[in-house]
């Protein structure tokens, strides 16, 4: 009876290690935003160094952003590269501007969901407009 116990133990931890990890799915509205049949937009941010809180800022920010061009915001980048060279030196400049015009339509939405991805730690942001 011993003799059965210890011959089953070592089976048992090799059958525990070889049972399948559940992987994490991604949720769906990751890249089916309008999923439940509403106006629907999804930001996200790979771990910044700030943190967190503005990781997830910038997810809800990225996501408005989103939902803002669904409803007819324009946006306009410019982007001006000035490099000047002499013999000595090198000097660039570089100038970004964003301008951005609306009907002045207000938007409005609410978080639907927030996931982050177990492997690299990406917060992904789920807004429903209103």
């Amino acid at each position: 009876m011993r003799l059965c116990s210890l011959l089953s133990l070592p089976l048992l931890f090799i059958v525990a290690c070889n049972s399948p990890v559940k992987p994490t799915l991604r949720p769906q509205w990751i890249n089916h935003p309008n999923l439940l049949n509403q106006t629907g937009a999804v930001g996200s941010c790979k771990p910044h160094i700030k943190g967190t809180t503005y990781q997830r800022r910038l997810a809800i920010s990225r996501a408005l952003d989103e939902l803002a061009q669904q409803s007819g915001v324009t946006i306009e980048n410019i982007v001006i590269r000035e490099e000047r060279n002499t013999r000595s030196s090198t000097s660039t400049h570089t100038h970004v501007q964003s301008q951005q015009r609306s009907t002045g339509e207000i938007i409005k939405a609410r978080i639907q969901e927030i996931w982050t991805d177990p492997k690299n730690q990406e917060i992904y942001v789920w807004l429903i407009a209103d």
